[in-house]
């Protein structure tokens, strides 16, 4: 899944890094979601036209590729949690998925490596059992969580590792798990609930710290990680 909006030149990087990665073999579909216009200035116009004309014109060899245009402006936590909204599959508790990635989700200004495919592949054949996992991340996570320096380093020569802060970039969300977010999500927005209350020994985490910025400033945290992390938290993920 590819979320875009207005950068044509940042959507036309990603989609060729794409198209030039190392499938195995694999049928891959591809799926492009456009945001709605919000503003509509000529430029603003000009731009989305660029997008779709990026995304139409872009020839895709590995499976399926659809452009879904939104015709309402639902912003960068819309597109997240509306790109794939999958029923959650009757399996049992414990139950492996498949080897391979059910999907990954990717903001338009990435740029994958040519094996990113078989890496994540990898992944989820070693991990597919945990019931713990809520989706592997391509991301090198920067990010502290607490204390007073904010800059993780994870020094494990380049294994993987498990982390409570969700990584966004190119995020491969569990096939189970991810539904089972959206709803209690949605439920949670409904009746009026912000995850403003995720703290470390008493002290808010530096997300939660964002979260409050953001809304002393009256802007809208566009923060779907925020969302997910609460839900681990309560799930025990």
């Amino acid at each position: 899944q590819v979320l875009t909006y207005n950068r044509p030149l940042a959507l036309r990087r990603l989609l060729s890094s794409l198209a030039h990665a190392d499938y195995e073999g694999d049928t891959v579909d591809l799926e492009i979601w456009m945001d709605g216009p919000r503003g509509q200035t000529p430029m603003e116009k000009y731009q989305m036209e660029q997008v779709e004309k990026e995304a139409k014109e872009f020839e895709w060899k590995f499976g399926f590729k659809g452009l879904f245009t939104r015709t309402e402006n639902v912003g960068l936590v819309g597109q997240w949690l509306g790109c794939f909204n999958v029923p959650p599959k009757p399996v049992q508790e414990g139950q492996a998925i498949g080897h391979r990635p059910e999907v990954v989700i990717f903001e338009d200004d990435m740029e994958v490596s040519p094996v990113f495919w078989r890496w994540l592949r990898t992944a989820w054949s070693h991990y597919r059992r945990r019931t713990d996992l809520v989706g592997i991340s391509l991301q090198h996570q920067h990010t502290r969580a607490a204390g007073n320096d904010l800059v993780l380093s994870v020094n494990n020569d380049f294994r993987p590792y498990l982390y409570k802060i969700v990584g966004s970039w190119g995020f491969s969300p569990h096939p189970r798990i991810w539904p089972q977010f959206l709803k209690w999500q949605r439920e949670k927005q409904e009746s009026g609930y912000e995850p403003n209350d995720i703290q470390f020994r008493g002290s808010d985490i530096i997300t939660t710290v964002w979260w409050k910025n953001f809304r002393k400033e009256g802007k809208d945290p566009k923060m779907w990680t925020q969302w997910m992390m609460r839900y681990m938290e309560n799930e025990g993920l």
